[in-house]
């Protein structure tokens, strides 16, 4: 059973410090970015991939390009943005393939009158785990238009509600959803951490 916001994730980046597409990373039985929309999809009214185009087999899940291709996660926020079905759009970066799909109800269930409800963890805003207002996109627009690519500036621009470590253990005690996979490194640690495929 879906709830009550669209899911976007982010698959355009360049993912230099990892060498190659981290999107196409093998996990489990499929690449990272099944293993995150099967994750997440129960807990979503819809799966949407922002960049990467062509690159992955994803049945039942809408893959858009980004309008401004090259100015990273902004870019690929309002591309989703802008074909959401829900008002409340839950962004999630491809390289956390830990997210816990108990955020979706917390973090929309704290959106009442903002503009976006983001994680902060050691005062760091978690702008790639979080759910926007799909009005927020002609904001989002404005910014990419001036060459702005930092996610830090749309919060700035913007009425936020930050969630505190505390009320994300509510639903992720170890805050496992937070852990991203930049480096090879991380990445065969992160495979070390999931079950033996059968």
């Amino acid at each position: 059973m879906g709830g009550g916001c669209s899911l976007v994730i982010l698959a355009g980046g360049l993912s230099r410090r990892m060498g190659r597409d981290k999107a196409g990373l093998p996990a489990g039985d499929g690449t990272l970015i099944q293993h995150l929309a099967r994750r997440l999809a129960p807990v979503v009214i819809e799966t949407i991939v922002a960049g990467g185009s062509g690159r992955h087999n994803l049945p039942g899940v809408t893959i858009v390009d980004d309008r401004y291709p090259g100015l990273g996660p902004l870019a690929g926020i309002h591309a989703g943005l802008l074909v959401a079905r829900s008002p409340l759009v839950w962004v999630v970066g491809c390289d956390l393939p830990d997210v816990d799909p108990g955020l979706a109800a917390l973090l929309c269930g704290l959106a009442g009158d903002v503009d976006a409800v983001v994680p902060r963890i050691d005062s760091e805003p978690q702008g790639v785990c979080a759910v926007y207002d799909r009005a927020l996109a002609p904001r989002i627009e404005g910014l990419l238009a001036a060459g702005e690519r930092r996610v830090k500036m749309l919060l700035a621009a913007s009425n936020v509600r930050y969630v505190t470590p505390g009320e994300l253990r509510a639903v992720d005690p170890e805050l496992l959803s937070f852990r991203n996979i930049n480096t090879p490194a991380e990445y065969r640690a992160w495979l070390t951490t999931q079950p033996a495929s059968p």
